[in-house]
């Protein structure tokens, strides 16, 4: 029922040409151009073109949420996803950031002095980014769900949790790199039914204790950590066990706190065990040539995944970094044809409805191997194009014919690849320096 998804009960209830439907498809179908030459692209018959202001005028309409029940319901459809071992989900979480066209009115505006000094005397360019915390199935290659926040404000671990409690497919693998690693995460994937976890956690200084005290060397085994919110029992009890102080705010009547007050999320008892397997292992670092160690804090069963498959299960996480290139790259995920928040958050959502529908139907056609050196798969790049083509409004080819173009475009995989990782801020796209 679109009327669910208006601002107002009597949008969209007049018979025009730019209705509800046809908005919400030219927002899915929205690439790196110009907003003109998007619709141009959508309408090439100019009796049915639209300005770009009443375009914009028919997406005010709609609310922010219609496109994530898309995407919640367009994952329904998926009868049979891939399952590790034949019974595992597996997902990873992770988040990334998009700068958006500057708008001092946007709640996405960073109040963190950054960029480069500007001429005209500000002390530096001013910005606006949105947070975008993902749940990615790694053996399907789809976003699964997905918190926007602003950059500035960001939870990576509450939006996990958030994300994990509305998470219902039956029993699933969730892996977490460092920065989501936290007693109140473990304990509340340890009481999630379906839940099995790999969380990447630091090996030497700032870690947990009684992981840094470990020696260096491979080692599997299981650790309780005793948790508490009480500063009288930490105290009491610090020199006789070990024991961790978590500063949990417990007046919650209180509406505001001091700038001062330090508050870590915490939803159980006041003194809880929490237990988990804890497995080390050596990295090998060219770089350096010291050793490294790493640690990833586990509640599979060490029978079932030994070390050596536990190496492989944190190496599947690296998917939801090249699904980000993938987005922001390949499908134009880092354009955007507007400065309003509610419209970036549409567009973002809208790239991700798009990536699960060429991931979707990359899987559906079968690549034949012969005898290369490498094994080979269909062009994310060039898939994305022609699932557009095929998807657009005046197009009435059958879907067949998308596959059989899809074919024609493959590239090899090289297992094993590595480069050094350049981070470096980048600004938004501006409007007026799109591709005609």
């Amino acid at each position: 029922d679109i009327g669910l998804y208006t601002k107002n009960p009597s949008d969209f209830t007049r018979n025009r040409k730019l209705n509800a439907k046809t908005t919400i498809k030219v927002t899915l179908n929205m690439q790196g151009n110009s907003l003109n030459a998007e619709l141009l692209d959508a309408f090439p018959n100019l009796d049915e073109r639209m300005t770009a202001s009443a375009y914009e005028q028919a997406k005010s309409k709609l609310k922010t949420e219609i496109f994530e029940h898309i995407l919640q319901e367009y994952n329904k459809t998926m009868r049979k996803p891939k399952l590790l071992d034949g019974k595992y989900r597996v997902f990873a979480i992770d988040g990334s950031d998009f700068t958006t066209p500057y708008n001092p009115k946007s709640d996405f505006v960073m109040n963190v002095p950054n960029g480069r000094p500007r001429k005209d005397g500000e002390p530096v360019k001013p910005y606006c980014q949105v947070h975008a915390n993902l749940l990615y199935d790694i053996e399907n290659r789809t976003y699964q769900d997905c918190v926007l926040q602003p950059k500035s404000s960001a939870n990576e671990r509450n939006c996990a949790i958030d994300m994990l409690k509305r998470l219902d497919c039956g029993k699933y693998i969730v892996i977490m790199d460092r920065g989501y690693d936290g007693f109140n995460m473990i304990e509340t994937c340890n009481r999630l039914p379906d839940c099995r976890y790999i969380i990447r956690t630091k090996a030497g200084l700032g870690g947990i204790r009684e992981i840094a005290n470990l020696p260096d060397k491979e080692c599997d085994l299981e650790m309780t950590f005793k948790v508490t919110t009480s500063g009288q029992l930490y105290k009491f009890y610090r020199d006789t066990m070990q024991l961790h102080l978590i500063q949990h705010a417990k007046k919650h009547y209180k509406e505001t706190f001091s700038e001062n007050t330090k508050d870590r999320r915490w939803d159980f008892e006041q003194l809880c065990d929490v237990k988990c397997r804890v497995v080390k292992f050596r990295i090998n670092n060219s770089d350096t040539g010291r050793e490294e160690w790493e640690v990833l804090l586990t509640n599979l069963n060490r029978f079932e995944f030994p070390i050596s498959r536990m190496k492989e299960m944190y190496h599947k996480r690296w998917d939801i970094e090249t699904s980000f290139r993938e987005l922001k790259y390949a499908l134009g995920g880092i354009n955007f044809h507007s400065k309003k928040d509610d419209f970036i958050k549409m567009e973002l959502f809208a790239h991700f409805i798009m990536f699960n529908v060429v991931s979707r139907s990359i899987a559906c056609v079968s690549v034949p191997q012969t005898n290369h050196k490498y094994p080979y798969v269909i062009d994310f790049k060039m898939a994305c194009l022609i699932v557009r083509k095929y998807y657009r409004l005046h197009n009435n080819e059958p879907p067949d014919m998308m596959f059989i173009e899809m074919l024609a475009y493959t590239v090899p995989v090289r297992e094993g690849r590595s480069d050094k990782r350049n981070l470096k801020p980048k600004s938004a796209v501006w409007f007026v320096y799109r591709v005609a």
